[in-house]
C-alpha cells in the first residue's frame, strides 16, 4: 500500500516526475501509474490503489481538468477526505473541486525546500497521519505559498512550536517525547454512554471542566480542548498520547438516567499503555460535580510522585449548583461553533438562567460578558453598542469579583477593557491573570490578544506558548499568526497563518493574512483571503485596501462605497485604514478622530496597525494614538525600534 496515489494527465508527466521524485525523497511511498498500460488491469490496479492509498494528490493542469480519468480519481480522495490538490499551471480546477484551495506548483523548480513543496508535504502528513510507512522528518518551516491551503498538516501546531522553540523539529515538537521534568496530561472528551446524541454536550462539558481544573496545577502540562478532541475516537490512546508529546492520557464516559449519573474514568500511561488509576461513581445527578472533583483529585494523587508535591481536594465546575452547571455546558457548547446573532442571543438566555440558579457562577457571568461583547458585532445604534460594551464589562467584573483569583475570568475582562479603549485597566487584568497561570493555554492566547495591542514582542511569546499547549487549535495558532504580523515578522506570520487556516477550513486567520501578504508586498497572496474575513465592514476595508495596493482603484472605489453604506461599529476606523491606504491622509485622519469621539473598540489597534504607517509622524495621528496607548505602557516590537 503506497502512502500516496498520485493522479494527473499523461501530457503533464515530465512535471509531475519531478513532483514524485520529490515526495520519494521526503519519505513518502508513491503510486503514480509510471510503468503501466492502459487496459483492464489498469482500471483495476488504478481502483485498487486509489481505495488503499493514505492520500490522493491530484496535479491540476489545461490538460487534466478535461480529463474524465483525473477527475473520477480526484471525487473519489474528495469522498474519502484524503484529497490534496496542487495546480501546475494557472488553470483553476474543475467545478465542484474549487472548495479545496490547491498548491501552486506552477514555477516550482524541484527544491524540497520550497515553501510550497513544504505546504505540499505537511498536507500529505496531515491526512496519512500514523498510518504513513516511516515518514521523513519535513524540511524546516518556511514561508507558504500564496492563497491559504485547507488542508496543511494537522501536525501545523508542531511548527508553532518549532516557532516558539527557536527551530526545534516540528515533527519533534509535535510527535516527540522531550521531558521537561513536568507531568503532561491529554484529557481525551468523554464518552457519551446516554444513548441520547443530545447529551454529548454533558460528557463532553465534563471533560472541559477537568481539563480547566488541572490546568491549574503547578507542574502539571494539560492539553487544550482542541487539540484533544482530534483524538476523540482513537483506538489506541498511545497513539494520541505519541502525537500530542504527553506522557498520562485521562479518558472516561458518561452514563445518565433521570435519576443516576455513572461517570468512568481510566488514568493510563501514554508510553505502556498500562492504567495507573481508575474509578467509577453510580450517585444520583445532582452529585455530577462532587465526582468530577474526586476525579482530578484522584489524577493528581496518581502523577503526585512525577508532580513533586501533595495537592488537596480540586474543585471543579465553578458552582455547587448542578443543574446551574448542566444549563452553563449547554450554553458552552453551544458557544464553540454558533455565532450567529440569534445564537449569540440563545446563549445569553441559558447563561442567564445560569446565573439565575447560581448568582455566583462566576464562569457564567464571565461568557455573559463575552456573548454581549460579540453581540457588538451585528449592526445596531451607537447608544444599543454602548449599552452593550457596558453590560459586557460589568458581568465580566462580577466575574473577578467571584471569582479573584481565576486568570480566565481576569483575562476576559482585560479584553473587555481594550474594547472599551481603557487599555491601562486591560494591561493591569493581563499582568494579574499571567501572574495568576501562566499555563492555561485560554489564559495566554487570551492575554496575547491585549498585550499586542501594547507590547507585541512579549504577545508572540505568549501566544505560541498557548499553541505549544493545544497544537490543533486553529484559535490559537491564528492568534500566534496576529502578534507575529503585529511585531512585523511577517515571514513568520505566513507560515502560522496559513496554519490556522487549513485546520479551520479557511475560517480562522483570513485578516491576519491579509496583512502579512501586504507586509512582503503580495497583492496576488493577499486579495484570495479577502473573502475569509467573516465581518462585512472589516471585509470591505480589507477589498478596497488590496485593490488600491493591486493598483485597481476602480475596484477600490467601489468597495469604499459599500464600506460606507455599512452600519457597523467600527465604521471609521475601517474607513480611515482604507483611506491611508488609499493615499487620502486628510481623510483617513477626520475618520481616526471621529473613531476616538465615538470610542470604536477597533482603534485599539492603532500603534500597531501597519496600515497607519504613512501617518506615524502627522501630529494629528500621535494625539489619537495616545489618548487610545498610554505612552508609558507602549513598547514598539523590535522591528519598528530605530537602529
Amino acid at each position: 500500500m503506497a502512502d500516496i496515489f498520485l493522479s494527473y494527465a499523461r501530457a503533464d508527466r515530465a512535471r509531475v516526475a519531478k513532483l514524485a521524485e520529490a515526495l520519494q525523497a521526503a519519505g513518502f511511498s508513491l503510486w503514480w501509474d509510471s510503468a503501466i498500460v492502459a487496459g483492464a488491469s489498469f482500471a483495476a490496479d488504478i481502483e485498487r490503489e486509489l481505495d488503499a492509498a493514505d492520500v490522493v494528490v491530484v496535479a491540476w493542469s489545461a490538460t487534466s481538468v478535461k480529463s474524465d480519468w483525473v477527475r473520477d480519481e480526484a471525487n473519489a480522495g474528495r469522498d474519502r477526505k484524503r484529497l490534496v490538490p496542487v495546480q501546475l499551471d494557472a488553470t483553476p480546477p474543475p467545478l465542484g473541486f474549487r472548495q479545496l484551495q490547491a498548491i501552486h506548483l506552477s514555477d516550482w523548480q524541484g527544491s524540497a525546500g520550497d515553501p510550497r513543496f513544504v505546504a505540499l508535504v505537511g498536507a500529505i502528513r496531515t491526512l496519512a497521519g500514523s498510518n504513513m510507512a516511516n515518514p521523513a522528518a519535513p524540511p524546516p518551516p518556511t514561508p507558504a505559498s500564496p492563497g491559504p491551503s485547507r488542508r496543511l498538516l494537522i501536525g501545523a501546531g508542531a511548527g508553532v512550536a518549532a516557532l516558539a522553540a527557536g527551530g526545534f523539529g516540528a515533527w519533534k515538537a509535535f510527535g516527540g517525547k522531550a521531558d521537561d521534568g513536568t507531568a503532561s496530561v491529554v484529557v481525551l472528551p468523554f464518552a457519551n454512554l446516554s444513548g441520547d446524541p443530545g447529551q454529548a454536550f454533558f460528557s463532553d462539558g465534563i471533560a472541559e471542566e477537568l481539563r480547566n481544573a488541572l490546568s491549574q496545577i503547578h507542574g502539571l502540562k494539560v492539553i487544550g480542548r482542541v487539540s484533544s478532541e482530534q483524538f476523540r475516537d482513537a483506538r489506541d490512546v498511545s497513539e494520541a498520547a505519541t502525537r500530542l508529546g504527553v506522557d498520562h492520557v485521562l479518558t472516561g464516559s458518561v452514563r445518565r438516567s433521570a435519576t443516576t449519573i455513572r461517570i468512568g474514568a481510566q488514568l493510563v500511561d501514554g508510553r505502556t499503555g498500562v492504567e495507573s488509576w481508575s474509578a467509577s461513581y453510580d450517585q444520583p445527578v445532582g452529585d455530577a460535580l462532587a465526582i468530577q472533583s474526586k476525579i482530578a483529585t484522584s489524577v493528581v494523587s496518581a502523577l503526585s510522585a512525577k508532580l513533586g508535591a501533595a495537592v488537596g481536594t480540586i474543585v471543579v465546575g465553578g458552582t455547587n449548583n448542578a443543574q446551574a452547571q448542566e444549563v452553563y455546558l449547554k450554553a458552552w457548547n453551544q458557544s464553540l461553533t454558533d455565532r450567529s446573532e440569534a445564537g449569540y442571543r440563545q446563549i445569553l438566555a441559558m447563561l442567564s438562567t445560569a446565573a439565575s440558579l447560581d448568582p455566583e457562577y462566576a464562569d457564567a457571568w464571565a461568557l455573559i460578558g463575552t456573548m454581549k461583547s460579540s453581540l457588538r458585532r451585528f449592526p445596531a445604534s451607537h447608544p444599543e453598542q454602548m449599552r452593550l460594551a457596558n453590560e459586557a464589562i460589568a458581568a465580566n467584573q462580577r466575574a473577578v469579583s467571584l471569582a479573584p483569583n481565576s486568570a480566565f475570568v481576569r483575562v476576559l475582562l482585560a479584553q473587555r477593557f481594550a474594547e472599551a479603549l481603557d487599555l491601562r485597566q486591560a494591561f493591569q487584568e493581563v499582568q494579574s491573570a499571567i501572574k495568576l497561570d501562566s499555563s492555561d493555554p485560554r489564559v495566554l492566547s487570551n492575554a496575547a490578544k491585549t498585550l499586542r495591542l501594547l507590547d507585541p514582542d512579549r504577545a508572540v511569546n505568549l501566544a505560541a506558548k498557548a499553541a505549544v499547549i493545544d497544537p490543533l487549535n486553529p484559535d490559537y495558532i491564528a492568534t500566534h499568526g496576529l502578534t507575529l504580523q503585529a511585531a512585523r515578522r511577517f515571514k513568520e506570520a505566513a507560515v502560522v497563518g496559513q496554519r490556522a487556516m487549513a485546520l479551520s477550513f479557511n475560517e480562522r486567520g483570513g485578516d491576519g493574512m491579509i496583512h502579512t501578504w501586504l507586509g512582503l508586498g503580495r497583492t496576488d497572496a493577499a486579495r484570495p483571503n479577502v473573502q475569509h474575513v467573516p465581518f462585512p465592514a472589516q471585509r470591505l476595508a480589507f477589498a478596497a485596501i488590496v485593490e488600491a495596493r493591486g493598483g485597481d482603484r476602480a475596484a477600490s472605489d467601489a468597495a469604499m462605497e459599500k464600506l460606507r453604506q455599512i452600519n457597523d461599529v467600527s465604521i471609521h476606523y475601517r474607513l480611515a485604514s482604507a483611506q491611508a491606504q488609499r493615499g487620502e491622509r486628510l481623510a483617513a485622519l477626520y475618520s481616526l478622530e471621529a473613531s476616538l469621539k465615538l470610542r470604536e473598540g477597533a482603534l485599539a489597534q492603532i500603534a500597531t496597525d501597519q496600515w497607519f504607517d504613512s501617518l506615524r509622524n502627522e501630529p494629528r495621528f500621535k494625539a489619537v494614538r495616545d489618548a487610545v496607548i498610554p505612552p508609558d505602557l507602549w513598547v514598539p516590537p523590535k522591528a519598528l525600534q530605530p537602529v
